[in-house]
């Protein structure tokens, strides 16, 4: 009996020490209660950024969002273009209502095709400074970098595989630099003649031999090539690099 009442009162004892308030049996229960409501929280938070993204448009403009996208500019101005599309109720990205501002609805932006006066500029610029185009673009009022590398990778680039010679190589550049820009020049200056009109296509030239300083500085692969195709093809042919 007396044993037995000694084993309750240890028992006691352990169940008022596990109680007490620096048992480390208190302190970790409400910790581990707290973990799920901290991991509940940020949860929510990505559900919430998950959803956002979720509800943003992708794909081609409307003319209602060029619309909203317009007017806000106009009394607001430009800004931070994440808030900017919030504000202006856009479900946009900020990086896609930039681009769509820059390229297509500022009032200064520049339609049409690139003109040879704009296209002597660009050849004179890429070979000073290579694939800078937001730098190139700043000489260019209207026309946007984007706009100048598709222009390049597109038809310059297609020039280069005409000649079957690559657009980085010292072959096209001196083509560029001594074939291409020469009559690039004419051309603008055959233009000017005619009030801005563009002037129509000139006959085809006779063949001429090229100067020895020129033949024995030119690289053979790209020069050689237009100077043995470019006077035999049509004239709609030759008017390609005018």
């Amino acid at each position: 009996m007396a044993m037995a009442l000694v084993a309750g009162l240890e028992d006691l004892d352990q169940v008022m020490l596990a109680m007490s308030p620096g048992s480390s049996a208190t302190s970790t229960a409400p910790a581990a209660a707290a973990a799920p409501a901290a991991a509940g929280g940020g949860s929510s938070k990505d559900d919430e950024a998950a959803a956002a993204a979720a509800d943003l448009r992708r794909g081609s403009w409307t003319v209602d969002e060029d619309i909203l996208l317009v007017n806000y500019i106009a009394a607001h101005g430009e800004g931070r273009w994440n808030s900017l599309a919030r504000s202006a109720g856009l479900k946009r990205t900020g990086k896609s209502c930039r681009l769509r501002w820059l390229n297509y609805l500022r009032p200064d932006v520049r339609r049409g095709n690139i003109t040879a006066k704009e296209l002597l500029l660009i050849l004179d610029l890429h070979s000073r400074w290579g694939n800078r185009w937001s730098k190139i673009a700043q000489h260019l009022p209207g026309r946007t970098d984007n706009e100048i590398k598709n222009y390049w990778r597109t038809r310059v680039q297609k020039h280069a595989r005409h000649l079957r010679c690559d657009v980085k190589s010292a072959s096209f550049r001196h083509v560029v630099r001594h074939v291409w820009m020469p009559r690039l020049r004419e051309r603008v200056q055959a233009d000017a003649g005619y009030g801005g009109i563009q002037a129509p296509p000139a006959a085809p030239l006779a063949v001429q031999a090229a100067p020895a300083t020129t033949t024995a500085s030119a690289p053979p692969a790209c020069y050689n090539y237009y100077g043995s195709q470019y006077h035999s093809e049509p004239a709609s042919q030759q008017a390609r690099w005018r």
